[in-house]
């Protein structure tokens, strides 16, 4: 997983590495379409987009036909505040990307109400704007919900959505970024649990890291939703790095685009596991923090 630090209590800690935004600046978030959006229900007639940004739902589109080629054009834009003081500033727009999910509206009908149902979910990394630029334009890739027994998604959908991101003015200067410290830490595994830790849907593991701050109390750096493995079970390779988010409803949203997991020399590597360990049971994070 990758994130920038936080607090325990929830709160990010303050901008110690980058310099800080003096008033409230609009971050713009603009939905233009989705493509390809029939290899995830080759059915779907009506779709519309959600926009969420550090646990907050921004807003949802009006409801949207989808074009026989699976293309939606939404043309929906909603917004957020970045500022020093509030939920969103510099060090959370470092280590949170924006969540986007497409949902499946189908009309309601004589005896049936309305049902919208999620569909797919795509991310979009904010740190370009902390690299000297005002705007931002991407295809961000869909992944698509698990689905039911009775429905048919296809996991390794080619669909994507076209957004645009931007600020009126400057968040930091291709100066200020440089100038500043950006760390990334990642967690990847902890080897040969306690027997206690258990596969339970109940439990929910973390692991914590002390960071020093200058002029501060050290920094706790939480990792939250480990996943316990069984000894001797394997983690496929390449093995991608994940975003600090909580359980999403794609989980193949949550890997990190181009980011992936080194491991040592190539004789000594097997997945996640060496002889040493492979008899263990295993928890498993591969979160990044960024900050």
């Amino acid at each position: 997983m990758e994130v920038p630090a936080g607090l325990a209590s929830g709160k990010e800690p303050a901008a110690a590495a980058l310099p800080t935004v003096s008033l409230p600046i609009p971050v713009q978030i603009t939905v233009v379409s989705g493509e390809n959006l029939k290899t995830l229900k080759s059915s779907m007639l009506f779709s519309m987009v959600r926009v969420e940004y550090n646990g907050a739902v921004l807003g949802d589109s009006s409801k949207t036909h989808v074009m026989p080629d699976g293309t939606a054009e939404y043309d929906f834009s909603t917004s957020f505040e970045c500022s020093p003081d509030g939920p969103n500033s510099l060090d959370v727009l470092v280590q949170k990307p924006l969540l986007l999910t497409v949902l499946e509206v189908v009309p309601k009908e004589k005896k049936k109400p309305e049902k919208i149902t999620p569909l797919a979910q795509a991310v979009v990394d904010l740190l370009p704007l902390l690299q000297g630029v005002r705007s931002l334009k991407v295809f961000a890739p869909l992944y698509a919900v698990p689905a039911s027994p009775s429905e048919m998604l296809h996991p390794e959908a080619t669909s994507g959505l076209e957004v645009t991101v931007s600020t009126k003015e400057l968040l930091l200067s291709a100066s200020q970024f440089s100038s500043g410290n950006l760390l990334s830490i990642t967690l990847e595994a902890a080897y040969s649990v306690p027997e206690a830790f258990t596969t339970d849907a109940q439990q929910n593991y973390m692991a914590c890291l002390q960071m020093p701050a200058a002029g501060e109390k050290e920094l706790p750096l939480l990792f939250k939703n480990g996943i316990l493995k069984a000894g001797g079970e394997k983690e496929p390779l390449p093995r991608p790095k994940n975003w600090p988010l909580g359980p999403l409803l794609a989980p193949g949203a949550l890997k990190i685009p181009d980011s992936f997991i080194v491991g040592g020399r190539y004789e000594d590597e097997d997945g996640e596991l060496t002889k040493s360990e492979v008899r263990k049971d295993w928890q498993v994070w591969k979160r990044t923090r960024r900050g």
